[in-house]
């Protein structure tokens, strides 16, 4: 009789501190069309007192399944972009395309890859900064941003 007590009354707690006034602990959220406190998966976070588990942000993943906070989400390496939301793993940065370069943690979108600038080309995936533009040879040109070969610089003449 009293183990069963102890195990009531263990369990009793346990849910107490799983959902609290239709409020879920930290890194949980209601599972869908539900009121029951469920563990946030990897990829999404809550914090203490939600109802549901929020998905990093693109530029983000998270492996960590039941995290209390977005520093959980962590940012994709320079050079790489996400537009996915509630990434679980780091499998979808992908890296900037080649004639861009990406100079920050945490890009969003490809669009935040920046274009090597006009007279200039590469054909190097996920460069960190702009010096991996090569300028066409001399005599040549090429008007175009983002370029990624050098047959696109032309004869000047």
């Amino acid at each position: 009789m009293a183990a069963r007590l102890v195990l009531l009354l263990v369990a009793a707690a346990w849910q107490s501190s799983v959902a609290s006034d239709a409020h879920c602990q930290a890194g949980y959220g209601y599972a869908p069309n539900s009121s029951t406190c469920a563990q946030c998966g990897a990829g999404t976070w809550s914090a203490e007192g939600s109802t549901e588990c929020t998905r990093c942000v693109p530029g983000t993943w998270s492996t960590v399944a039941g995290a209390g906070s977005q520093s959980t989400c962590t940012k994709c390496s320079v050079g790489t972009w996400s537009s996915q939301e509630g990434s679980p793993t780091p499998d979808s940065c992908q890296k900037c395309p080649a004639g861009t370069w990406g100079g920050a943690e945490g890009l969003g979108s490809l669009e935040q890859c920046m274009k090597c600038s006009a007279g200039t080309w590469s054909s190097e995936l996920g460069a960190t900064d702009d010096s991996v533009c090569s300028a066409c040879p001399a005599g040549t040109w090429n008007g175009v941003t983002g370029s990624n070969n050098r047959t696109h610089c032309i004869d000047c003449s």
